[in-house]
């Protein structure tokens, strides 16, 4: 939906905070398909699905501003561009994949979409969306100093949008993290400090657990909590726990630590390992992770595996619990919102398994954060079809120019900018960064885009039965393995190659 009727005064006051992009604005000439369109020519509609940087109206219910800054953005790129139409799609509720799927498979989707990186080795033979590499070797025409678009961004962000191809499908703008927010007060209360071990973890709970506060709040409802915290709490574990058998996984290469979630094994890799009996469900590792994550679970809120996601965040911002596993896409309500009335603060690792608590212990944990958050966007093949792929880029050049990308990113206040040149950023977000710097995101392609839908869905659903209580470690880790093997063949069946190391 487009935001129609934006009055000057309200511009006006956008405005204010984007002054280094209307400043950018002014300097570019029009290209020449403005100079030579008709006064009386329609304009060119480029619809764009921005997720969490859709800008809306603050309503009462609000407690802090919701993103806004798209539409000062959209007036200084309609001064440029005249001719050129931005229709922002309201936000898709729930079951945003299936949505997504059906746009793409009926010719019907934005020419701009967010897409999740981790799905590119699954789509991008479908011929859903356009390879960005002839665009991102050409100047941006927004952004002086730097010999090509793809420059100007930090090399780990931008090359997260690569496929198994080698080209690169989707523009990658951001970094995005996750921390373990902790009441402060409480710890202090309680004479506690920030754990450095898992063992040093689990006594804090059991302190805070018999002080009569929930220790961690988290949610396993299977719409949208297990795919969240199910996700963060099996990448996390896996790459610890399987540390000592990622050269056998990888078929013999040692593999890195590096920015990009799953780099050093991603689909291809990981559906050989399946295949050649390196990495399966019934590994003693995978139990591991198992016995770990369940005993965790006793110090989560009561029913956690029903409990709303945005409990998540509720519970800890009343008090109700100690800690809680929240994303940089809530540093705006964590440092805005009037429910807080204690000291917080943000631990600035996760505790380490040792082999005090594992026999696969000893390594520390990456960082639950990545290349790729909130700015993640596809540009739609129906973009050429409509005549439109030209605006298209366009567009995204004008939103990728770092001051640009940054007011945005500011203005949404959870993701710190993915481009080299980062003046102005938020200084606040760097806590994720150091410890993706620091520690390296996990090294096997996470459950989500490891394989098929079909075994994202079988996954979660059964860690959450698991979680629950309704299924044994055995019966989780057996029929997994199942789905796993059966994911694999398809895959292999669907991309032979894929078969050669």
């Amino acid at each position: 939906m487009s935001h129609n009727g934006l009055s000057r005064r309200r511009f006006l006051q956008l405005s204010g905070a984007t002054g280094a992009a209307l400043t950018l604005a002014a300097c570019i000439p029009s290209t020449p398909a403005d100079d030579m369109a008709g006064p009386e020519a329609e304009p060119r509609v480029v619809s764009h699905y921005a997720q969490g940087l859709t800008p809306r109206d603050r309503l009462e219910t609000d407690r802090w501003d919701p993103p806004q800054a798209l539409w000062a953005l959209e007036e200084a790129y309609k001064d440029l561009h005249p001719d050129v139409d931005l229709e922002f799609i309201e936000s898709v509720a729930s079951g945003y994949d299936e949505w997504m799927v059906t746009q793409l498979t009926a010719g019907t989707a934005p020419e701009i979409l967010w897409y999740q990186r981790g799905w590119i080795a699954r789509d991008y033979e479908k011929n859903w969306f356009n390879n960005l590499d002839p665009y991102l070797s050409q100047p941006n025409p927004y952004v002086e100093g730097y010999d090509s678009w793809k420059d100007t961004f930090q090399g780990p962000v931008i090359a997260s949008g690569t496929a198994p191809d080698g080209h690169i499908y989707l523009i990658t703008g951001d970094i995005v993290g996750t921390g373990f927010f902790y009441n402060k007060s409480k710890f202090d209360e309680l004479g506690l400090a920030v754990p450095e071990t898992w063992a040093e973890y689990e006594e804090a709970q059991q302190a805070i657990a018999d002080s009569g506060t929930t220790p961690f709040s988290v949610s396993y409802h299977l719409q949208g909590g297990t795919p969240l915290y199910g996700s963060w709490t099996t990448r996390v574990f896996q790459d610890v726990l399987y540390d000592h058998k990622m050269a056998q996984i990888s078929g013999g290469t040692p593999v890195s630590r590096t920015w990009k979630p799953g780099e050093g094994l991603q689909p291809p890799a990981m559906v050989r390992a399946i295949r050649d009996g390196n990495y399966a469900a019934t590994d003693p590792e995978w139990l591991e992770m198992l016995r770990l994550m369940k005993e965790w679970s006793v110090h989560y809120p009561d029913g956690f595996w029903a409990l709303p996601t945005a409990d998540v965040f509720r519970l800890w911002a009343e008090g109700e619990a100690a800690v809680a596993w929240l994303g940089s896409w809530m540093n705006k309500p964590v440092r805005n919102d009037p429910l807080i009335e204690f000291e917080w603060g943000i631990f600035p690792k996760m505790p380490t398994v040792t082999q005090e608590t594992s026999q696969y212990g000893g390594l520390g944990f990456p960082a639950m954060a990545g290349v790729g958050g909130v700015f993640q966007y596809i540009t739609t093949t129906v973009a050429e079809e409509r005549g439109v792929l030209d605006d298209t880029i366009d567009w995204l050049q004008f939103l990728t120019a770092p001051p640009n990308l940054i007011e945005a990113l500011n203005d949404h206040g959870g993701f710190a900018p993915g481009v080299k040149d980062t003046a102005g950023a938020d200084p606040s977000l760097a806590v994720y960064t150091d410890m993706l710097v620091n520690f390296g995101a996990e090294r096997i392609e996470p459950f989500d885009s490891m394989l098929t839908r079909e075994f994202v869905d079988a996954m979660w659903r059964n860690l959450q039965q698991f979680m629950a209580g309704e299924l044994s470690a055995d019966e989780m880790s057996s029929i997994m393995q199942q789905e796993m093997e059966l994911a694999a063949q398809q895959l292999l069946n669907e991309h032979p190659d894929w078969g050669e190391a």
